[in-house]
């Protein structure tokens, strides 16, 4: 329906090529300065580029408006607004297409432009009849029919009109109307000597008899419409002309050359992009092959069109955000000149009506800004130095408390292992003055186990240091868990077996964590022999492993120990805890937990305590599944 309001909207270009025009208006534009005269260019170079390409013609319909506007050229700003408003239309972006036609309106009027005013209201009717708004469609349509036959409307703008309306009463089943102001634009089409209008019309009739099936009518009328449209080398009304003439043939039986009628008309359409009339090619031919009971070459035509089809929906789609996008930013260049202009006239005028005091204001504001440099400069300094303080102070405190930790550690567990040794000595000589071989044969496990315990806070030590300089390397690996944890129970298993306790493995043979080999193993083998300290005689160790959902492994530590109070899982899990207390089921420094907390979130896990006296403990700790 559009393509009437857009026939007339610039005929000059109604006889000629519009890739020809197209190429002339660029050489034209490119000498042409910013005048008036520039402004027609930018506007006739829109209207052509409208329908074929319309994103492509925006923006020179909007240099052509803003020009305009810029130049107070109201006669050249009426006529961009209008075919600016044509090509948003094109892209389905009726909003702006009507705000654009409701200033041609009011410009129009303004003007007394009798024929910029039936101009607007067609304009406006064709997009409403567009957006499937009938009604208001109408409205407009008649509001310009009361002005169409002023003096000072073009013969062109009644062509458009009358086309259009006569398109709309098609659509609302009106045919008596539909005819008589179809054959209205038509007779003005011959009578202005306007051949792609009258094969037009009369191709809009030829589509009216078709819809009354009178099919031998429709065809006389579509093939002289193709007769006056084939010198002209206007693709777009040839290939639409094809098209219809070839469903008539179809509808009367003629398969064949409703074939050939239709493949040139895809000739014609593809080059020039017209895809909406391949699309309806691709269909006919889809319905030629299916009354030809060829299915398999109706099945081609038919994937060709649901292809093509989802390829236009997506370009009206991109076409529209891409002419979205440049009404924004021409918007917003337009604000920003608006804005430096206000700018500099309200600057112009204070220094007008400031100039008497300039001197004096610069007199005083020199000694300010001397007296607010020095003030800045001594805030400046002031707050670095305040923040350096605060940066050695929190250095200080840290220091403070790892020195306070060590101590506490070396203090507590160093003194175990070190008495022990001390009184081993003094087990040998107690032995030898008695005799007592078997004494002495019992003193190696004593001598081993006390070491066992210094090797194993001294790792710790080193570890907890190393974390704390931030040295300590994290490099991850792909690690089978039921081989850490073999290793890991057949290192503890001669302290097991000496306890009477029992170690057991639970584990998927193809389960794997990602995680550094070096931190995974300490932690494991802290709270393995945490368990072991705490399990009492003949119990039993849990070593368990299990995917969870999210990609995650979680490994299990389960004792049948004493358990512990729900305040003292608490004090574990609590970050700023390192001394635990010295009393109760369990005692120690804390810093294997320690390690074994830090170590996991180095490597993005977590760390969970589930204790129940008298029933045992368990702790878990959360890893990345390496599974491939």
């Amino acid at each position: 329906m559009l393509l009437w309001l857009l026939l007339a909207a610039f005929p000059v270009f109604g006889q000629t090529n519009e890739e020809q025009a197209e190429v002339e208006l660029l050489r034209q534009v490119a000498t042409q300065p910013a005048d008036t005269g520039r402004v027609r260019l930018l506007a006739s170079l829109c209207y052509v580029l409208h329908d074929s390409a319309p994103t492509k013609a925006i923006p020179y319909g909007e240099q052509a408006v803003r020009l305009a506007r810029r130049l107070h050229d109201d006669r050249g700003l009426l006529r961009s607004l209008l075919v600016l408003s044509s090509s948003y239309a094109n892209i389905s972006d009726g909003p702006h297409a009507l705000q654009l036609q409701r200033q041609a309106l009011v410009l129009a009027r303004r003007l007394h432009d009798t024929n910029g005013i039936v101009r607007s209201y067609t304009g406006m009717g064709g997009v409403h009849h567009e957006r499937g708004d009938t009604a208001t469609a109408l409205l407009n349509y008649h509001r310009a029919l009361d002005l169409a036959y002023r003096p000072g409307v073009q013969v062109s703008t009644q062509i458009m009109l009358f086309g259009n309306l006569g398109n709309l009463y098609f659509y609302l089943q009106k045919h008596q109307d539909g005819l008589l102001f179809t054959r209205r634009a038509l007779q003005l089409a011959r009578h202005t000597h306007d051949v792609a209008g009258e094969s037009l019309y009369l191709a809009e009739l030829g589509s009216y008899y078709l819809q009354l099936n009178q099919l031998g009518t429709a065809e006389g009328l579509l093939r002289q419409a193709l007769t006056l449209v084939q010198p002209l080398h206007q693709p777009r009304f040839e290939a639409s002309h094809l098209q219809q003439l070839a469903t008539v043939l179809y509808r009367q039986g003629n398969l064949h050359e409703a074939e050939e009628l239709t493949l040139q008309a895809i000739g014609l359409a593809r080059p020039i992009k017209y895809y909406e009339q391949v699309l309806e090619a691709y269909s006919l031919l889809t319905d030629i092959y299916t009354k030809r009971k060829e299915y398999q070459q109706a099945l081609t035509w038919q994937q060709r069109f649901r292809t093509l089809n989802d390829s236009i929906n997506n370009l009206s789609r991109l076409q529209a955000l891409t002419a979205l996008q440049a009404r924004y930013e021409t918007a917003e260049k337009e604000n920003q000149i608006r804005f430096l202009t206000e700018r500099s006239y309200m600057a112009q005028h204070r220094n007008r009506e400031l100039w008497t005091v300039v001197a004096l204001l610069l007199l005083a504001l020199g000694g300010m800004g001397i007296m607010y440099g020095q003030l800045r400069r001594s805030r400046a300094a002031l707050a670095e130095n305040n923040a350096t303080l605060q940066e050695a102070t929190l250095e200080l405190r840290q220091l403070a408390a790892s020195k306070d930790r060590l101590y506490s550690i070396v203090a507590h567990d160093l003194r175990g292992p070190v008495t022990s040794f001390a009184g081993v000595t003094e087990l040998i000589d107690f032995y030898l003055q008695r005799g007592d071989e078997e004494g002495l044969r019992r003193l190696p496990d004593i001598v081993r186990q006390a070491a066992q315990n210094l090797n194993s806070l001294l790792d710790n030590l080193l570890n907890w240091a190393v974390s704390q300089t931030g040295e300590l390397a994290f490099q991850p690996e792909r690690l089978p868990v039921l081989d850490l944890l073999t290793e890991l129970a057949g290192l503890y298993s001669t302290s097991a077996e000496a306890k009477q306790i029992t170690i057991q493995v639970d584990c998927a043979p193809t389960l794997a964590i990602w995680a550094d080999p070096h931190m995974t193993r300490t932690i494991l083998r802290n709270l393995i022999s945490n368990a072991l300290k705490f399990t009492p005689t003949g119990g039993t160790i849990y070593l368990k492993a299990e995917a969870l959902p999210k990609g995650l492994v979680q490994l299990s530590i389960t004792d049948t120990g004493l358990g512990m109070p729900p305040n003292q899982v608490a004090a574990l899990l609590d970050p700023a805890s390192l001394v635990m207390p010295t009393h109760g089921p369990r005692s120690g420094t804390g810093l294997g937990l320690l390690l074994c907390r830090a170590f996991t979130q180095r490597q993005g896990g977590t760390l969970q305590i589930e204790s129940t006296e008298q029933q045992g403990t368990t702790i878990s700790v959360t890893l990345p599944n390496a599974q491939r």
